[in-house]
């Protein structure tokens, strides 16, 4: 929480700044600060949220070709408190398989980061809707937090461990959509999506210390993937 607070501080004064240098529209630039919120298609594998939250500030150049835009901003999908499958986790040779009646593994998973958006928007003839598209670069990082007790039918072993995974990745989204202008201070927007994004899931090997009731954590490993899901969503601008 307080890496997000940090990230948000620092985006806000990123925020502060950037508005002192929009100049008027007349001149061809503008700028918006955009608030934004979506769902996913699909459920996610890694127990995500299909919601996600964001905000941004954008500067563009208004042309009559269109509008090209760039923005910085900040994207979170939060995840719930779930429990992993400890029937199915990997064990030591010469151990016996975890019990599940004896064993519980309990993960929440999240994700966050800056993202920069480079979008072209065209305004549709004799209308207020316009065609829109773009891409989306995300510094964004998978936490996954754990903790665990888990142990075979005997007890022969019982391994206990907690702690979280914290692994950034450089994503690519790209993004198509439909906007809407509501006045010249305020506009919508809807996007269809394709998420990109990294995650990380820590993965215990159970019984690696005989007759042990500690952490036994030596064999353990960190596995990593990528994922694209796709996301509808809805976005409001205060044009400034």
């Amino acid at each position: 929480m307080r890496s997000h607070l940090k990230q948000i501080g620092g985006f806000v004064a990123v925020l502060i700044l950037g508005s002192t240098l929009v100049q008027a529209e007349e001149t061809g630039l503008g700028g918006g600060l955009k608030l934004r919120a979506g769902y996913g298609l699909t459920q996610s594998s890694d127990k995500l949220d299909r919601r996600t939250l964001g905000f941004g500030f954008e500067v563009n150049y208004n042309h009559p070709w269109g509008r090209v835009g760039v923005e910085l901003g900040y994207l979170y999908k939060p995840g719930n408190q779930y429990l992993g499958d400890v029937a199915n986790y990997p064990v030591a040779a010469e151990s016996a398989p975890l019990d599940p009646a004896n064993s519980a593994d309990s993960r929440k998973n999240a994700l966050s980061g800056l993202t920069l958006r480079a979008s072209y928007e065209k305004a549709l003839p004799a209308s207020d809707f316009s065609l829109r598209a773009g891409l989306q670069l995300g510094s964004l990082k998978y936490r996954q937090e754990y903790i665990a007790d888990v142990a075979d039918t005997n007890y022969n072993y019982e391994d206990t461990y907690n702690g979280s995974v914290n692994k950034s990745k450089l994503s690519v989204s790209p993004f198509v959509g439909l906007g809407y202008t509501i006045n010249e201070a305020s506009a919508l927007e809807l996007n269809l999506v394709l998420l990109g994004y990294g995650s990380a899931n820590y993965v215990h090997v159970a019984g690696t210390v005989q007759g042990s009731y500690q952490g036994n954590t030596g064999s353990d490993s960190i596995a990593t993937s990528s994922h694209y899901m796709a996301h509808l969503e809805i976005g409001y601008t205060f044009r400034f």
